[in-house]
């Protein structure tokens, strides 16, 4: 028989699945992973995709986990007289926010024009489904005077609030489901509640298993999906001999 002294779980903080433009001063604004959205505005020597008006649609499809709390976040900033006119953000073609400011908003930041400039952090949190795992996020614009007012986005970021492992009790994901999640790294052997089997892991999460009877005794790290253990038991659930 073998036997399994613990599990543990590495989990990076924070969780990113996703980023884009995010660096200082933002070579990664240009070649980003968005549509119609390859050009770049400089604002105090940072870089924002954009300046974008006139009605631009940019969008992204992501893969996210499904029954997860994922959070998408960006800054957008509001370029010159914008004359209570909006930005919308839709995901998944259903208007989840309208980002809307008048003329006189914000500070003299770019020195674009006359009127001052704003820069806002922006957040929302959703879940996916059982069995969805791609969300669309869409932000267009109903400015019209297009040499005097547009916007720009930066510091765009998809993240697991709480990311889990998903242990299975059959192979290929099948069976019961036991979770370890961020904030409970570890767990000995008489706490797991069957055999497993299987495991879903994140990219960028570590397990970690170790026993002195379990291949020689040896730490055993995994950062991939394990499809089907063969010879990973728990003496919980094994008869003695």
């Amino acid at each position: 028989m073998i036997l399994v002294s613990f599990i543990k779980i590495i989990f990076p903080l924070p969780f990113l699945l996703y980023k884009d433009c995010v660096q200082i001063p933002g070579s990664d604004c240009i070649d980003n992973s968005w549509t119609n959205a390859h050009e770049v505005v400089e604002c105090q020597g940072i870089n924002y995709m954009g300046s974008f008006t006139g009605g631009r649609k940019i969008s992204r499809t992501y893969w996210c986990p499904s029954e997860k709390q994922i959070k998408f976040s960006f800054t957008l900033a509001k370029f010159d007289s914008w004359d209570n006119e909006s930005v919308f953000v839709y995901k998944d073609n259903v208007l989840i926010d309208n980002i809307s400011y008048g003329p006189y908003e914000g500070t003299p930041m770019c020195v674009l024009s006359y009127f001052p400039d704003l820069m806002v952090k922006k957040l929302y949190q959703f879940i996916l489904s059982k069995g969805q795992n791609y969300v669309k996020f869409e932000l267009v614009d109903n400015l019209q005077a297009i040499s005097e007012e547009s916007w720009g986005i930066r510091d765009i970021k998809i993240e697991v609030l709480e990311p889990c492992v998903d242990f299975y009790s059959e192979c290929n994901f099948q069976g019961d489901l036991w979770k370890i999640c961020s904030g409970n790294q570890t767990t000995f052997a008489k706490f797991v509640p069957f055999k497993i089997k299987s495991i879903y892991i994140l990219n960028g999460i570590t397990v970690q298993l170790r026993d002195s009877k379990y291949h020689g005794g040896i730490l055993k790290t995994y950062t991939s999906n394990q499809t089907c253990l063969d010879d990973f038991h728990f003496p919980k659930y094994e008869k003695l001999q």
